[in-house]
């Protein structure tokens, strides 16, 4: 199994340039012909342009887009204050892309599926039931690394040795 996911790496790695050539058949912007396809590098630019609009729209259309930008917002500005430390920077990090990510992508669902019909489909609500809980998922993970960064920075739960802290299995360990 590792032979075949190594040998088709290889594989990727040596195509890669010839693919990048040749047109997708998946792409739906309106560069058939290679004389109007732009540069690669203003393709990229492009690309950079095209999801930041993506992220626009979610923000300006969605409610819950903005409520997760606010909390990140007051998460950061929360994190500053306290002064926190690199390691715990980094699992805010991954908590607010994690949140961000999944509230784009359920967007995205939302959209395709109300472009393919307005009636009532089971499948189609289905899709956006599931896209839903997998925003309340990441909702829910994110609030629990919240938790565990900011609560040893409150003095009452640091005054409390709480093992929420980390204090007390670290010791115990030791």
């Amino acid at each position: 199994m590792v032979c075949c996911t190594l040998i088709a790496g290889l594989l990727a790695l040596v195509l890669f340039p010839v693919a990048a050539w040749r047109p997708s058949p998946l792409a739906w912007r309106l560069h058939d012909d290679a004389a109007q396809r732009p540069a690669m590098r203003s393709g990229r630019i492009n690309s950079v342009r095209h999801a930041v609009a993506g992220l626009s729209f979610a923000l300006r259309n969605e409610p819950n887009m903005r409520i997760h930008a606010c909390a990140s917002m007051l998460v950061l500005v929360l994190g500053l204050w306290i002064g926190l430390d690199l390691s715990e920077w980094r699992w805010l990090i991954v908590a607010i892309t994690l949140v961000v990510a999944t509230e784009a992508l359920n967007t995205a669902i939302e959209q395709c599926c109300n472009a393919i019909g307005e009636g009532f489909h089971p499948a189609i609500k289905a899709a956006k039931d599931v896209a839903a809980g997998a925003v309340l998922v990441s909702a829910i993970g994110a609030g629990l690394i919240g938790i565990t960064v900011f609560a040893p920075h409150v003095p009452s739960v640091r005054a409390h040795h709480s093992p929420l802290c980390g204090e007390e299995a670290i010791k115990g360990l030791r």
